[in-house]
């Protein structure tokens, strides 16, 4: 019986990719039998490591059978028919687009770009493209050019660059590109907008290749993911609405061994340079799907698929000297520090502040350790510390109005109390006077509106964020 055929194809293919490289030597990879031996030789590793030990190792002037598309890379035609299904489905009986724009920042990776507009040429054998990579200085322009080129589908990176567009028109799409049946987005499919035109999830794309494709059953925004084109491993993260410290482990579990309505963190290994990657990405398991049809030159697998919905990546921890405070708490104290008399938060930032230093301290009295030129240095233990740790918070706050003097005072108070309230250790080290309370900045209006129309005008990845989030 099949199991995971396309599984241990992809695998074969990382390794003929990445083997003579140095970073398969390094790893060790021309060496690896299975799966199993992979996860077991190779660590998990975060955005820094990983930029560190394979992707500046891999240099500029990687390449590996691209002369065929890169489609012994990525796989993609794999997953391009039940794509396609699943558009066809929420089209129902109505006639595929024609004419498509596609408002979307090209990728880094030009082999990973040509994915999305290869699954909107499947659509039918006539399909016009038209791509837009940036937005003009005056977004008038933009929407003169749609409407030259009369297109009936337009695919975004984000709901919101549709409901931007919306502002800037001033009203439903339809009303000025009077052609338009259709929006495709990737990201932020809850977000509201005035257009009545059907939406449909355009996939999930990565730079290591495709990590999920539409489901064809609810919610609208369901993925299912795509590992007959990547190796895709969750990592179980706790869920900080029950417990607010991130804890997890170096063990892994396969996708259609995750349990139902828990929350994963992906980690995602491609030929195109990705080596167990921690994508910082979490997803929850919503659902499983039977496996896909085989397809013509591809016997297919016989797993099930799991159905997912993609989330906010939990806030992160802030190490201060001493203690370090879960993510969840500091979030959730900044958001109860404001009462209905104050003026309304619109954003917040937090982290433990560069400034709050003490060199003064006996914990870190000078933050040199006499053992780094031994072998003691070198060790694990030895290498956890680096320097001394910040002493206190720095929160930034945008609000809506004008502010008294007292204002940021009052929001320092709330949130050190409530986090004392949370923290026994944090309570013990404030009482000795060891950590300082918080300091509150309040920001410049419009920073947060600055900064989404930043995000806008990217063209790429997701638009929306926590109102208060850990930096």
């Amino acid at each position: 019986m099949i199991r995971d055929l396309s599984r241990r194809k992809r695998l074969a293919t990382l390794i003929r990719a990445l083997g003579d490289t140095e970073v398969g030597r390094e790893f060790g990879l021309l060496r690896i039998a299975n799966l199993a031996d992979f996860q077991a030789t190779i660590p998990l590793m975060e955005h820094a490591a990983h930029a560190e030990r394979v992707t500046a190792r891999l240099g500029f002037g990687f390449e590996f059978e691209a002369s065929d598309g890169g489609e012994a890379l990525t796989a993609a035609a794999l997953e391009r028919p039940a794509v396609r299904a699943a558009w066809r489905v929420r089209l129902g009986g109505a006639r595929a687009p024609q004419r498509i724009a596609v408002l979307q920042a090209h990728a880094d990776d030009l082999i990973v770009d040509r994915i999305r507009l290869d699954d909107l040429r499947a659509l039918g054998e006539s399909v016009e493209l038209l791509r837009i990579d940036h937005v003009p200085p005056d977004p008038e322009a933009l929407v003169a050019e749609l409407r030259r080129f009369r297109a009936d589908a337009l695919v975004v990176p984000s709901l919101a660059t549709c409901a931007w567009l919306e502002a800037v028109v001033r009203g439903p799409l339809e009303r000025r590109l009077p052609g338009l049946r259709w929006l495709f987005a990737e990201h932020d499919l809850d977000e509201r907008i005035r257009s009545r035109l059907p939406v449909l999830n355009a996939g999930w794309l990565h730079a290591a290749g495709r990590v999920a494709i539409p489901a064809r059953r609810g919610p609208a925004s369901g993925l299912l993911l795509a590992t007959r084109s990547t190796l895709i491993e969750l990592l179980p993260h706790g869920d900080p609405e029950i417990d607010p410290r991130s804890r997890t482990t170096e063990t892994t579990v396969l996708p259609e061994r995750a349990v139902l309505g828990e929350r994963y963190e992906l980690v995602l290994s491609s030929p195109l340079g990705f080596v167990r990657l921690r994508t910082g990405l979490h997803v929850r398991v919503v659902g499983f799907a039977p496996p896909l049809e085989p397809t013509v030159g591809d016997a297919g697998d016989s797993l099930p698929r799991a159905r997912v919905v993609r989330l906010h990546p939990p806030p992160a921890d802030a190490a201060l000297e001493g203690v370090t405070l879960a993510g969840a708490w500091l979030t959730a104290s900044v958001r109860q520090a404001f009462l209905p008399e104050d003026p309304a938060l619109i954003a917040g930032d937090i982290a433990a502040d560069p400034d709050a230093l003490d060199v003064s301290g006996r914990a870190s009295r000078s933050g040199l350790d006499p053992f780094a030129d031994t072998e003691l240095g070198a060790s694990r233990a030895g290498s956890r510390r680096k320097g001394p740790k910040p002493r206190a918070l720095v929160i930034r706050l945008e609000v809506q109005g004008q502010t008294d003097p007292g204002f940021t005072m009052r929001i320092a108070d709330r949130v050190d109390l409530a986090l004392r309230q949370r923290s026994a250790a944090y309570d013990w080290l404030r009482g000795r006077d060891e950590l300082w309370e918080p300091r509150v900045v309040i920001a410049r209006t419009g920073t947060a509106k600055a900064e989404r129309d930043r995000r806008l005008r990217a063209l790429w990845g997701p638009v929306a964020r926590p109102v208060v989030r850990m930096t």
